[in-house]
């Protein structure tokens, strides 16, 4: 009996219904199936029930907020859970702390809000095809068969692993990509971050 995989799934948790609708109506046709989820009580059920293997993860939930520690908790909790999905995590109150913190804590990217589409749909096939287990179970496998990125990708993900390793320190992330400041701020800026 042939093995029948299911295809890949995304769990959006965001507590703004437009953004929801938003990431459906362009997700669910050139990504993955989506299901949306608006309170963040419904996420850890959300999980169990439909074991997506993408989350995107608000950061902020409730009028008025803006510093991320609900987002930043909650991503902790998902993290702690076997086999979690991977985690992209989304805000429209961004800055580079709050990015780094949350690279730190497992996220495997930073999307800010409005996004563009082609960058969210980029993430978030390059995120699936992370989620997904390497042919014959070898998780060495999976390094060698990570997918070619775009030059773009690979630029915006050193400038991240840069950030996140001088912990937010500007001068220090700058001089570990050989960038002058003013150099790291345009990329900062090319990249959305």
């Amino acid at each position: 009996m042939p093995l029948v995989t299911e295809s890949p799934t995304i769990l959006l948790l965001d507590d703004d219904p437009g953004v929801g609708l938003a990431a459906q109506l362009l997700l669910q046709r050139r990504v993955a199936p989506i299901s949306c989820l608006r309170r963040p009580a419904e996420l850890i059920p959300a999980l169990d029930k439909l074991r997506p293997a993408l989350l995107l993860l608000d950061l902020n939930f409730g009028p008025g907020r803006t510093e991320g520690t609900q987002g930043l908790q909650l991503l902790a909790e998902v993290q702690a859970r076997p086999q979690p999905p991977v985690v992209v995590v989304m805000t429209a109150y961004a800055d580079i702390e709050l990015a780094v913190q949350a690279l730190k804590r497992g996220a495997f990217d930073f999307i800010t809000k409005p996004w563009d589409n082609v960058r969210l749909i980029a993430t978030c096939r390059e995120a699936l095809q992370r989620a997904q287990p390497a042919p014959g179970g070898d998780p060495a496998a999976a390094v060698v068969a990570e997918p070619l990125r775009s030059l773009a990708a690979q630029e915006r993900a050193a400038v991240l692993a840069a950030m996140a390793e001088a912990e937010g320190n500007l001068s220090a992330a700058a001089r570990l990509l050989g960038l002058s400041r003013a150099a790291l701020y345009r990329r900062l800026d090319k990249h959305g971050l």
